[in-house]
């Protein structure tokens, strides 16, 4: 195929490819700038299937340094710069980086240390010179880019992703939600993670617009909302509702809003209802980094009678549910032209995640309704026995979820020497509640057995790059024991 961004800047010249903070560019300015850069990019010796870093947040520069990189074929590894310096450092020399482009200066001490790189700001490659290149094309099988999954319950890994997974992506995507060049996208989620990337290439393949922020405000994304003609916004759930506490007057979003698509885990009940009755028509999905952003996602008009489900598997990809219990959960495991050709040197661990017929196994347990929607109830490795009795820590969260002055909510379990293991909530919101108010309101709506036993205040929840919790990191913050 050609070059993805020379092909859209020759059919859809005129047509706006970037708004940023208030700034239109067509995709023919956006094809001038980028080839601009690649040309000097080309000097440093930088040429198809290069590995080459990206280190910055959503800017203009962060958005035209990739758009150059792929002029030229390189392959994209994405930093995510809210990391520290030690894992970063460990990236940079796991996935053979050599040159690293930041989009501000004082990016560069994270990974400074590398001998094996060269930093690349944009001061710089402003002062390199001129060569001359040839657009690389698009080859479906080769590698495009290199992204390391969130962490959120073990070590990192660097996922391998080739065009053809983005393109089946995009294509998938294209078919469910209907995608016209009368759309536009809001990008407030990172370009470093997938849910971003894959945002940027749509609007290259779909030629219409992203709308990119720099970072997530709530306020400022109502404004766009409400008066810019965004049709699509991409969110995770602590976003959705911030986006729902800023606007108590429940004003309506522009005449042409039609997705709020939601990633990065399930929303409870309570909240897809008030987006229900608010009109906000929200799209949950189930996706991940292996494989290039959404394999399941719900259809606009499966929404509301399908609430709490991520949806049904994509055009192109299947799902089913593996050793699934008397009640039909088990393992979710999938198959997609979109799915990864492996991790980045760990053939091995790769091999271990496929079934000996061909299934990639996500360690997520769902199960199917009858007409093939899917439910997310958790993860594996989160799950935990209490008394003989599974415990997914999901369930507990989305039921509390609705009590009146939690704002976010996280459990985990801890050793007892009765039951094996009993359930404990980390929570965010007012210091004033009490133990006994908390599990009053649990014995209303859970399984005796699912009750946390301890409820934990805490100032903030940690979280990855992409809005996921990280519940690994929940035994390190500061907390106080409600009394009961």
């Amino acid at each position: 195929m050609e070059n993805w961004l020379t092909k859209r800047a020759r059919l859809s010249p005129k047509q706006t490819a970037l708004v940023y903070q208030g700034q239109k560019y067509t995709f023919q300015e956006v094809a001038q700038k980028a080839r601009q850069l690649a040309k000097r990019l080309v000097s440093l010796g930088i040429t198809q299937d290069s590995p080459v870093a990206i280190l910055g947040f959503n800017s203009r520069t962060t958005y035209f340094n990739l758009l150059a990189l792929q002029q030229l074929g390189a392959r994209l590894i994405f930093l995510n710069p809210r990391l520290d310096q030690t894992t970063l450092q460990t990236q940079v020399q796991q996935s053979q980086a050599k040159w690293c482009l930041v989009d501000r200066p004082e990016l560069a001490s994270l990974v400074s240390t590398s001998s094996q790189l060269t930093l690349v700001t944009s001061a710089m490659l402003a002062q390199l010179p001129v060569q001359a290149y040839t657009p690389a094309d698009v080859q479906l099988e080769a590698v495009a880019s290199l992204m390391y999954t969130s962490g959120s319950t073990g070590k990192p890994k660097g996922v391998l992703q080739t065009y053809g997974n983005h393109w089946a992506s995009a294509m998938n995507t294209l078919l469910n939600f209907q995608v016209t060049q009368a759309d536009a996208w809001l990008c407030v989620v990172p370009l470093f993670h997938i849910s971003g990337f894959s945002i940027l290439l749509r609007s290259l393949i779909y030629g219409i617009p992203i709308y990119l922020e720099k970072q997530f405000d709530p306020q400022r994304c109502h404004k766009l909302l409400v008066q810019e003609a965004i049709t699509i916004m991409s969110v995770v759930p602590t976003m959705l509702k911030e986006l729902l506490r800023v606007n108590p007057q429940k004003q309506t979003y522009n005449s042409q809003f039609r997705l709020m698509f939601l990633g990065g885990g399930p929303l409870d009940a309570g909240t897809l209802k008030q987006c229900q009755q608010q009109g906000i028509p929200t799209i949950q999905s189930y996706g991940m980094t292996e494989t290039c952003s959404n394999v399941v996602a719900l259809k606009p008009q499966d929404a509301a009678r399908k609430l709490g489900s991520s949806g049904q598997a994509l055009f192109s990809n299947q799902i089913r549910i593996a050793q699934a219990n008397v009640q039909g959960q088990g393992e979710i495991q999938v198959q997609s032209p979109a799915l990864t050709p492996g991790y980045w040197q760990q053939p091995e661990l790769f091999v271990r995640q496929l079934t000996a017929d061909g299934w990639f196994k996500t360690g997520d347990v769902g199960y199917l309704d009858p007409e093939g929607f899917l439910y997310v109830q958790g993860r594996l490795d989160e799950m935990f026995i209490s008394g003989g009795e599974n415990i997914f820590p999901n369930q507990i969260e989305n039921v509390y979820q609705t009590y009146p002055g939690i704002q976010e909510i996280a459990v985990t379990d801890q050793t007892d020497s009765k039951w094996g293991a009993v359930p404990i909530a980390y929570y965010v919101g007012e210091a004033t509640l009490t133990d006994i108010q908390l599990r009053e309101f649990g014995r209303q709506h859970l399984a005796h057995y699912q009750v946390p036993v301890e409820f934990r205040h805490v100032q903030h929840l940690p979280h990855t790059a992409s809005g996921k919790l990280q519940k690994s990191h929940l035994k390190e913050l500061a907390f106080q024991v409600l009394s009961h």
